[in-house]
C-alpha cells in the first residue's frame, strides 16, 4: 500500500486521541458473546473525510517484514496450548499482497464477531454508504399505515442529526403526520403497522435459546428503535416485539393531535405517503455497528443484502457470502450475518481478503470501513484491549467471542510502515468463554512491532 493507510490511521488516531478524552463510554461484560458494550461519539465529532486515503498514499518502499522472521515470532506466540486451544492465522502485505504468514489460514473457523467486517462489506457494496433508510406513513381512507424500511435505530423523540441512533425520531414523524392529517380535515384513524419486508425471517434456527436469554439478540424487524432495544442505553433488554413497540411510541405520539385506534399488522398495498423520515448514512450507521459490535444492526443488515440482490431475507447469510466472494475471500458458509451462530463458517484468510478488498478499493465508502474499525485501547469493543504504548491507538480490529472462540481481525502498520491486514482465531474444544485472548493480542502486538528483516 502507500500513503493512504499511514496517513490515514495516523490522522484517525490524532482525531481519535482528541476524541478519546470526550468519549463517554461504559463497558460491561455481556454473558455469552463476552463483547463489551460502548457508548459513542456523536455523528458530528467524527466526519468522515470525503475521500479516505488510499493504499496508493502509503510509501511503496518501506521495507516488507521477512516471511521467516515474522513466522518465527508468531509460531511461538501462536502454539497449541495445554487445555487443547488451537490457533489458525493470517497476516498479508496489503501492497504487494503477499502473504507473510499463514497458520492454516484457509482453513474455516467459527469467526463470531469478526464476521461483521464481512457484513460491513457486503452492506456498503450493495446499498451504497450515502444510503438512507426510510420510515413512511401513508394514508389509504381512514387507515394510517407505519411502513419499516429497515431503519432499526429510531429514536423516541424529534430527529437528531448528532447520532445514528435516534437520527430520525419517531416523535418528529408523528408531527409531520399530524399536520398533514390536520390539512386534510381527519381526526381519526387505525394504526397500521407494516412490518412485511423482511417477512418471516426474525429469528435464525442456528441461534442458540441463550442468546435470547443472555440479552445478545431480539427477534430481528425491519422497524426498530434503539436497536431493537427497550431503552437507548446498550444495557437495556432487546424487545420481544420491536416493530410493536415502535408502533406504539408513534401512535402515543400522533395521540397528542389524533385520535388513533389500533389497526391490523402485515404487507399492505395502496396509499398515499403523507410523512417520512430518513435514517443516519449507511456508512455512519456501519460505523457504529462495528464500534459496539451490535447484532441487531448486523442482522438487519444481511437482510437489507439479501433483499437487494433479489434473494429472501432468511437468505441473508448467503446473500452477505456471495458478495465477499466477489471480494476474493472464498469458501464463507454463513449461517447469520453477525456471527452469533456457531455454524458460521469461514477462515482468516477470507478475512484478511475482505480488509484487503476494502483498503483498496476505488470505493471511499469501502475504503472508510477499515477507519471504523474501533481502535486500540481507544473506543469500542478494543477500549481496553491492546491499550499499551507499543499498540495504543495503532491497531484497528474487530473482535469476536463466543463460547471455544476467540477472534481478532484487524489493520495495523509495522514499524517500519507497512500496512498489514491480519486475522488470528482462536478455538478452545473445551468451550471457555473467549479463550486465550491475551495471547491473540500478544500476537498483534508482535506484528506491529515488526520491522522483522533477515
Amino acid at each position: 500500500m502507500n500513503t493512504a493507510a499511514r496517513r490515514a490511521i495516523t490522522l484517525g488516531v490524532a482525531v481519535l486521541a482528541v476524541v478519546a478524552v470526550i468519549l463517554a463510554m461504559v463497558l460491561a461484560p455481556r454473558f455469552f458473546t463476552g463483547e463489551p458494550e460502548a457508548f459513542y461519539t456523536p455523528a458530528s465529532a467524527h466526519v468522515a473525510e470525503k475521500d479516505p486515503v488510499a493504499v496508493a498514499d502509503l510509501n511503496p518502499e518501506a521495507p516488507v517484514p521477512d516471511t521467516a522472521a515474522l513466522t518465527a515470532q508468531l509460531d511461538a506466540i501462536l502454539a497449541d496450548t495445554s487445555d487443547g486451544t488451537s490457533f489458525t492465522a493470517q497476516v498479508v502485505d496489503v501492497a504487494s499482497e503477499t502473504v507473510l504468514y499463514n497458520r492454516n489460514a484457509d482453513t474455516s473457523g467459527t469467526p463470531a464477531s469478526s464476521l461483521k467486517v464481512v457484513t460491513a462489506l457486503a452492506a456498503l457494496e450493495t446499498l451504497g454508504g450515502d444510503s438512507q433508510l426510510s420510515t413512511s406513513v401513508l394514508l389509504d381512507g381512514n387507515t394510517l399505515i407505519l411502513r419499516g424500511g429497515g431503519d432499526v435505530l429510531l429514536g423516541d423523540g424529534k430527529s437528531d442529526p448528532e447520532h445514528p441512533k435516534g437520527y430520525a425520531g419517531l416523535a418528529t414523524l408523528a408531527e409531520q403526520t399530524a399536520k398533514e392529517l390536520e390539512s386534510r380535515g381527519v381526526g381519526e384513524v387505525s394504526l397500521w403497522l407494516d412490518d412485511s419486508l423482511f417477512g418471516d425471517a426474525h429469528n435464525n434456527a442456528a441461534w442458540d435459546k441463550s442468546l435470547f436469554t443472555s440479552n445478545n439478540i431480539g427477534e430481528v424487524y425491519p422497524i426498530a428503535h434503539y436497536a431493537g432495544r427497550a431503552g437507548q442505553s446498550t444495557d437495556t433488554a432487546y424487545q420481544s416485539d420491536a416493530a410493536e413497540q415502535a408502533r406504539k411510541v408513534f401512535a402515543r405520539e400522533l395521540g397528542a393531535s389524533v385520535k388513533v385506534n389500533e389497526g391490523g399488522r402485515g404487507s399492505h398495498e395502496g396509499g398515499e405517503q403523507i410523512a417520512e423520515v430518513k435514517s443516519a448514512p449507511l456508512r455512519q450507521i456501519i460505523k457504529h455497528m462495528l464500534l459496539v459490535s451490535d447484532n441487531y444492526i448486523a442482522e438487519t443488515m444481511g437482510r437489507l443484502v439479501a433483499i437487494k440482490r433479489g434473494m429472501a431475507p432468511e437468505q441473508a447469510g448467503a446473500a452477505v457470502a456471495a458478495v465477499a466472494s466477489e471480494h476474493g475471500a472464498e469458501g464463507a458458509d454463513l449461517a447469520d450475518t453477525s456471527g452469533l451462530a456457531a455454524q458460521d463458517k469461514i477462515s482468516p484468510a477470507a478475512l484478511t481478503a475482505v480488509l484487503r478488498a476494502a483498503a483498496t478499493s476505488p470505493k471511499p465508502e469501502l475504503r472508510e470501513l477499515v477507519y471504523s474499525l474501533p481502535v486500540a485501547g481507544y473506543n469500542g469493543t478494543l477500549m481496553k484491549r491492546l491499550g499499551q504504548p507499543s499498540t495504543l491507538g495503532l491497531v484497528r480490529a474487530k473482535t469476536g467471542s463466543l463460547t471455544g472462540v476467540a477472534t481478532l481481525t484487524g489493520m495495523t502498520i509495522t514499524q517500519d510502515g507497512r500496512l498489514l491486514a491480519f486475522s488470528i482465531f482462536a478455538h478452545q474444544p473445551g468451550g471457555a468463554l473467549a479463550p486465550h485472548k491475551p495471547i491473540i493480542d500478544s500476537a498483534v502486538t508482535a506484528i506491529r512491532g515488526c520491522g522483522c528483516q533477515s
